[in-house]
């Protein structure tokens, strides 16, 4: 299993029936161990040091019992471990003390209650592997997880899936014969001799009690065909032109016609086209801050910097700031994917701090330095072309004043126009920021699509524009706009019915018990709604800035191809 990432805490080594011997657990499946262990575990008693979790020790048993081949093991008590994926206490499964450092079969039990989160083994290999067949693998899979103390989950063993020498089964967790949301799905994992080799959850839901009586009836719900054709009356689906993540802004780059779901796929606990099954309304309530189509007329003027003076220039013109006065540094990157950018920087910085590190320490100034000289210049350039790319300027002040959105938009609009080419851009713009903060994205729209990159984040956009809360003034331009962007015509796509025609061929869609977690009280409610039959097989970490759109299930919008990608 990967552990990277994760913080773990000093070990502790005892043999697997050596945890009935110290009095931690009784269990019968340990008693022809336990002359050779009592041995071994008068010794570890001696110099323990760390004391075993009792639970853990009971979901260590737990697992012999369905894994008897881990009875002669040396259990090492890892401590705690943090994510990302699951959090518990890791233990390893060592052949003999001598190779506890190089053991790899290791598991994660749920410090309190003991219950097993994940399992890795290392497969064997196989001779003449075992050829599972799909209902072989649900049965085997469906008897290991009716061994785990799960008391009162049902479980049903849905896809196999296949990768080397390995097969995977999926076990969905259903109440009143209706699925729970991907949530409480459980994997179980065979190699080729037909051994199970790895176990997983998501977030150790297997175990969790409901009360059917908690859950929404099934009953007076509106029918599947009903559901298929509020759906399609949703309009679940967006058309926009998706760049590629990686291009060179002086090259042209190609659009792709693409369908994605609104409002998502991964990050609620249903995506966001999913419907209430009662109202066949959609259960998603879009939070996000209000976007809007503007139109802004753009003077076509050149912004190329390939010397300091026109750098200064640049900084006059679109900051109204001075910078002749500041030191100034210049200097060229170079990055793995062959492009380069020069670095126009003025400005005060610690002793010490060498020109490749400025960029990352703007607004940190040294003591002593005049408040009129407090500021932070920098000029980012392609190093080929020239072309602007980023306009930074700092103070080092946060301001947290209530800011004047009107005003901050004059001050971004007046930017734009000089930033577009000339003529009439079609804009979708964007205020990601807060009451103090104003953070505007903006992408362009051709044929009334919306043009986005791929891995673009909610606080990205081909141009982004944030603006000091205090002043009003321009603080920092971003620019990702390809020198020449080329589109097929919008009549290549399928038609929207067409297109959610394929999705739900894909997907059909499910009726699903969906628990929303209330972020202040912990509290989960349960909702039944007819959701995709799409389900994800990765843990996703929403610790840090969203993905301005998600590309977990689109489709190429010329083909109706249905494409996955977590």
């Amino acid at each position: 299993m990967s552990t990277v990432g994760m913080i773990r805490k000093p070990a502790f080594c005892v043999l697997t029936g050596a945890l009935t011997v110290v009095s931690l657990y009784t269990s019968p499946i340990a008693a022809s161990h336990q002359a050779k262990a009592a041995n071994i575990a008068v010794g570890m008693q001696a110099s323990a040091v760390v004391p075993v979790p009792v639970q853990v020790s009971k979901g260590v048993q737990q697992l012999v019992r369905l894994i008897p081949e881990l009875s002669n093991r040396y259990v090492v008590f890892g401590g705690d471990v943090d994510g990302p994926g699951v959090s518990g206490v890791i233990v390893t499964f060592a052949p003999s003390a001598a190779e506890k450092e190089a053991a790899r079969d290791q598991a994660i039990f749920d410090p309190t209650t003991g219950n097993l989160l994940k399992l890795d083994l290392e497969p064997k290999a196989a001779q003449k592997p075992i050829a599972l067949t799909d209902q072989q693998a649900r049965a085997r899979a469906s008897a290991f997880v009716a061994g785990l103390p799960a008391a009162g989950s049902v479980y049903q063993a849905r896809s196999v899936t296949r990768e080397s020498a390995q097969t995977t089964v999926r076990l969905v967790r259903t109440v009143n014969n209706v699925a729970l949301d991907d949530s409480y799905d459980a994997f179980v994992t065979f190699d080729g001799t037909g051994r199970v080799v790895a176990f997983r959850t998501f977030d150790g839901r297997l175990y969790e009690k409901i009360t059917p009586t908690a859950l929404p009836s099934p009953q007076r719900i509106i029918s599947a065909q009903q559901a298929v054709l509020r759906y399609k009356e949703s309009h679940p689906l967006e058309l926009i032109y998706l760049l590629p993540s990686d291009y060179s802004l002086t090259d042209p780059v190609q659009a792709k016609l693409t369908y994605v779901v609104k409002d998502g796929v991964i990050k609620q606990t249903h995506t966001g086209s999913a419907l209430d099954a009662f109202n066949g309304k959609r259960l998603s309530a879009n939070e996000k801050q209000s976007v809007q189509t503007v139109s802004v007329n753009g003077t076509g003027e050149k912004w190329i910097a390939q010397s300091e003076q026109q750098a200064q220039d640049i900084v006059r013109k679109l900051l109204r700031v001075e910078p002749q006065k500041l030191p100034f540094a210049t200097f060229t990157e170079a990055y793995d994917n062959g492009q380069e950018r020069r670095f126009f920087i003025w400005g005060h910085f610690n002793e010490g701090t060498i020109d490749q590190d400025k960029p990352y320490s703007l607004g940190q100034f040294p003591a002593g330095v005049k408040m009129d000289e407090r500021a932070h210049l920098l000029v980012e350039t392609d190093a080929m072309t020239g072309q602007l790319l980023r306009l930074v300027k700092s103070d080092g002040v946060i301001s947290r004043l209530k800011t004047d959105k009107q005003r901050d938009w004059k001050s971004a609009e007046a930017v734009l126009k000089r930033l577009l080419p000339t003529g009439t851009t079609s804009l979708r713009v964007q205020d990601v920021g807060d009451a103090t903060l104003t953070l505007y994205t903006a992408d362009p729209m051709i044929n009334g699509i919306p043009v986005y990159q791929e891995g673009q984040t909610a606080e990205q956009g081909m141009y982004t524009i944030r603006v000091d809360s205090s002043t009003g003034k321009i603080e920092e331009i971003s620019i990702q706009r390809p020198v020449e962007l080329i589109a097929p015509a919008r009549t290549k796509a399928l038609v929207e019915q067409g297109a959610v025609d394929r999705l739900l061929k894909a997907y059909p869609l499910e009726l699903t018990y969906i628990h929303q977690k209330n972020p202040q009280t912990g509290a989960t409610t349960w909702k039944l709604g007819y959701d995709l039959s799409f389900r994800q097989t990765k843990v996703h970490c929403f610790c840090g800035v969203e993905e301005k759109v998600d590309l977990t299930v689109r489709m190429d919008a010329v083909t109706g191809n249905v494409m996955v990608k977590e």
